[in-house]
This record gives C-alpha cells, structure tokens and sequence, in this order.
C-alpha cells in the first residue's frame, strides 16, 4: 500500500504599490472645476442678451487657471513625462486615456480662445460671433473630459468599487458644486448674484446626495461592494462621516447665503468647504479604493510622504493654481489700465 504524503501549500501575498498617487487627485479636481466652469460659461453665452456676461467672464477666468493647473498635475502623475507623445505615435482608439490625451489639447486650446474673446469685450468692448461657437466647441470638449477622467477611473472590474456608471456623475456634480462658491468669491463685492449662486450651490449638493445614495444602495457590483468596505471599516467611517459633515455645513452655509447677502468672510469660507468636499471625496475614490486590493487577501498599505509625491504635490498644485490666478488678474488689470490711458 502506497502511503499518502500530506502536502502543505503557502499562498504568498505581496503588497501592491500605488499607481494613483496625490498628483492624480489633483488632476480630477482641477479639471472637473475647469470643466464645470467652461459649461457654465457657454450656457450663459448662449443665453445672448438675457446671459450674465459678468459670470460668464469670472467663469470662463476659472476654466483657464484650472484648467492649466489640471493638465500640469496628470503629467506629474505620468512619472514618465517623456512617454506622453507615445499617445500620439501609437494610437489606441480603445483605450480612455487616448481619448484624453486628445480632449485635454484641444480644450486647453478651445479655453484659451474663450478666454481671449473675453478679455477683448473686457478692454476694447467688443463682440463677435464667432465666440459662441468657441465657446460651444469648449464645452464640447468638456464633456469629453468629464466622460473620460469619470470612464478612467471606473472601468476596471478589478476596482469593484468604482465599476460603476454612477462614478462619472458624482465626479461632475461634485465638482460642479464648487463652481457657485467660486463665482460667488469672484464677485464678492457685487451681492446682487448671492442668491443665484446659492441656490445652484445647494440644488448641486442635493443631487450629489441623490446620486450617492443610488450608488451606495444600489444592487449593482460597486454597490454590494461599498457596502461591504463600509461594514469592514476599510473605507473608514471617519472618512464617511467627515464627507457628511462637509455636506451638511456645505448645505447650511448655502442656506444661509440664499437668505441674505453675506460677508466676504463667510463667503470665503463657504468655498474652502465646498472644495474640501470635492478634493476629499476624489481622495477616497481614487487612493481610498486602492487601499483595498485587487487580488491578494491583505490590505495594500499607503505612507503619505512630504516629498514630490505627497504633502508637495499637493501644496505645490494649489500654489500653482492661486498664482496662476494672481497673474492672470493683475494681467488683466495691467491691459486695460494701459488701454485706459493709451
């Protein structure tokens, strides 16, 4: 009788790195900011007389610094700057971030044109008509993106927790709820718009909810597995409860402000929630869901550093942001005290 040998089998499981890091976040905040901002401004556009050219320009300003600051940060997140034109050199119709590498261009070009168009009513008091068209073609653009960084993101069934078609919406309304916040601190000397962009500011934040609460609760592959990262504490509670707290002041501070005109103060305060609500959620999309593996049966642990690829990246990409808009501003300012004066 042949005797039987017992084998043991040992699974090893490897952490793995992360291949979203802070950079990334950056970039889906600073361009779903620019995004929401050019379709704003080409709605208003397109409103002819009845539009608010003065939100329309403060938009449109938006759009370009952040959407110079957005491009700038996804190449950061690159590592490899250099392999940027193999996008052009190999095309790959099938993947998303082939489509980006078309759309970011050409809406950085389209915004930039938009952006002249307004400095030329600004200053010289000119019109044309070609400017809507720019401005349709920017947004156009802009909706490109917004399907793309939101498609990126959510098309890996290995990321359970973001395959799902509800991730591009929550993307753009959470975005979309800071722009109110934004033009309402552009503008924070003419209180006469307070109560339009209070009340979009807290519709934006009542559909966010809305399309959190269909994708938490619903019975589709992300949704079963929210629910289960939330009752295994590996999304954290005190991340969730941090995202409802921001919410619920966000909502209030909205309130608030529909009711009467606010201080420049409260105004400015009113924005840093909404942004932070925005940025914080992005963050546990994107480094939150890789906290969770997609193969091995342990946890891929993350260390937030100072360096490059932490603490300053994220600091240095705000940076750029506020001074792109110092210099954009006292830009504008310089022109047309010169023009004033020529």
């Amino acid at each position: 009788m042949i005797p039987q040998v017992s084998q043991i089998q040992e699974v090893i499981a490897i952490p793995q790195e992360y291949f979203w890091l802070p950079w990334a976040v950056q970039y889906f905040f600073f361009i779903g900011i620019a995004c929401s901002a050019t379709l704003y401004a080409c709605w208003q556009c397109w409103k002819g007389c009845a539009g608010n050219q003065r939100l329309e320009a403060v938009a449109v300003f938006i759009a370009v610094t952040a959407g110079i600051t957005a491009p700038l940060a996804l190449t950061a997140d690159l590592h490899q700057t250099a392999r940027v034109w193999h996008f052009y050199a190999y095309p790959t119709p099938w993947s998303w971030m082939a489509w980006g590498s078309l759309l970011l261009p050409l809406f950085s070009a389209f915004s930039m044109l938009y952006f002249a168009a307004m400095i030329v009513r600004l200053v010289w008091k000119r019109e044309y008509k070609l400017t809507r068209w720019v401005a349709l073609a920017c947004s156009l653009t802009a909706i490109g993106l917004l399907l793309y960084t939101g498609r990126e993101a959510s098309i890996l069934k290995a990321r359970p927790v973001l395959y799902t078609y509800w991730l591009p919406i929550l993307l753009f309304f959470s975005a979309m709820q800071v722009l109110p916040t934004l033009l309402a601190l552009g503008t924070r000397r003419e209180p006469v718009h307070q109560r339009e962009l209070a009340m979009w500011f807290v519709s934006s934040l009542m559909l966010l909810a809305v399309c959190t609460g269909f994708w938490v609760a619903g019975d589709t592959i992300s949704g079963q597995a929210i629910r289960e990262q939330l009752a295994m504490g590996s999304l954290g509670w005190w991340s969730a409860m941090g995202v409802i707290a921001l919410w619920v002041i966000s909502v209030a501070m909205g309130l608030l402000m529909a009711k009467q005109a606010r201080s420049v103060v409260f105004i400015t305060i009113m924005a840093f929630v909404s942004m932070g609500l925005a940025w914080v959620l992005r963050w546990l999309m994107l480094m939150g869901a890789q906290y969770i593996p997609k193969y091995n049966i342990i946890t891929n642990p993350y260390e937030f550093t100072l360096g490059n690829d932490g603490l300053m990246a994220i600091v240095g990409t705000f940076g750029l942001w506020i001074a792109l808009t110092i210099l954009f501003r006292e830009s504008i300012r310089w022109v047309v005290r010169r023009v004033q004066h020529g």
